[in-house]
């Protein structure tokens, strides 16, 4: 079974949807995928690329509470390592398909608002890496789908829906103390670490991951 998530409607204020939902973006092609990075760091240093910093500033002051708490339901022994913020944009290609995965064990919190198109499809999540009891969290605009991810049951997917670009907002709380997550997690660090190292060069080459 995947491990335990929340689905919140209507998460982002307008002000910040219609924001998103207006912001140009380069165009790409249908079996591309593009992520513009933005994050908000513990002692206010902002990195960007696509959002200017007050409003990056602004979401973080405005929901940086709220997520903390759903943190705090879901993997309350990860509650405190919180050190930075990613408000990535995804554009995802009509015809792209990322493979299952299991989320980085630096992402403490993985969040992922749907802004648009109105129509397009939601995440997968898997029982196991193999595909198993595919439930799909289907794609409405402003719907935010939350999750502390764990090892071994909270394999996920997305992909376009063959018809138009897939954009998305990914709101994850992060922490660069690995050690800790993996002591939490029961999982060996020395694994871990080979596996992150290894994982963005596989997904270059094989289109997959470890």
């Amino acid at each position: 079974m995947f491990t335990k998530f929340k689905v919140i409607d209507d998460f982002l204020k307008l002000e910040h949807f219609n924001f998103l939902i207006n912001l140009k973006l380069d165009q790409i092609k249908k079996e591309e995928i593009k992520i513009y990075n933005n994050t908000y760091f513990e002692n206010g240093k902002i990195e960007k690329s696509c959002l200017d910093n007050n409003f990056i500033n602004n979401l973080h002051k405005t929901y940086h509470e709220q997520v903390l708490k759903l943190l705090k339901e879901l993997y309350p022994e990860k509650f405190n390592l919180w050190e930075y913020s990613e408000f990535h944009i995804i554009e995802t290609g009509s015809k792209y398909k990322y493979p299952i995965h299991r989320d980085t064990p630096y992402k403490l919190l993985s969040g992922v608002i749907y802004l648009s198109p109105k129509i397009n499809k939601g995440t997968i999540l898997y029982e196991d890496k193999n595909g198993t009891s595919e439930k799909v969290i289907d794609w409405k605009q402003n719907r935010a789908l939350f999750f502390s991810r764990k090892e071994n049951n909270s394999f996920h997917s997305y992909e376009g829906d063959n018809i138009s670009t897939r954009r998305a907002l990914v709101y994850n709380l992060m922490t660069t103390k690995l050690r800790k997550i993996c002591k939490i997690e029961k999982i060996n660090y020395t694994k871990v670490k080979i596996r992150e190292f290894l994982n963005p060069y596989i997904y270059r080459c094989f289109r997959k991951v470890l």
